[in-house]
């Protein structure tokens, strides 16, 4: 299978290359999930420049968080079968046309969900909800500013506070 391999640390991303990797063997608790829609975050950006806090050992399959659809389970697994469509992640392994992921880190996606929409919405969406619903307490009919509007969890804060009901305000670097 091919995958995003980073090889080296490097800060101009040139330790990254697709490479040709054996599909992973699942396991006790596991998923493989064939990838059909990837997100990239700024933690997979600082992984591969060796400043997030976890540095996996090298070389690794970049990617945190994918959509898919199920290939294999592995023993213990009772949640998820062959042919579901799922959401999830891992720290590493989503940049590949399979990722072996834990059972307990999936979620099946819903039927009006696109897989584009589903890998989008875990550290986006999810960051975003829990800063303006869980720490902001936003409100109906306030303002919300949201600054970097254009970055993955800046778009998702913009979409939930609209469903929120504020009024959005929103800038970008240009």
């Amino acid at each position: 299978m091919k995958a995003l391999v980073c090889n080296t640390v490097t800060d101009d991303f040139s330790g990254l290359s697709v490479q040709d990797v054996p599909v992973p063997v699942v396991g006790k608790g596991e998923v493989l999930v064939r990838v059909k829609a990837a997100s990239v975050n700024f933690p997979d950006l600082l992984m591969s420049q060796g400043r997030y806090q976890m540095k996996p050992e090298l070389p690794f399959t970049q990617g945190m968080e994918c959509a898919g659809i199920v290939e294999a389970v592995g023993e213990g697994v009772s949640a998820f079968s062959p042919g579901d469509r799922v959401v999830g992640g891992n720290k590493t392994g989503a940049f590949a046309e399979f990722a072996l992921l834990p059972a307990s880190s999936l979620s099946l996606v819903p039927d009006n969900m696109g897989f584009a929409e589903a890998a989008a919405y875990p550290a986006a969406y999810l960051t975003a909800y829990v800063a303006l619903v869980r720490r902001a307490n936003l409100q109906p009919g306030e303002t919300l500013l949201v600054h970097g509007a254009s970055g993955g969890v800046g778009m998702a804060a913009v979409d939930v506070g609209k469903l929120l009901g504020a009024t959005v305000i929103a800038t970008s670097a240009s």
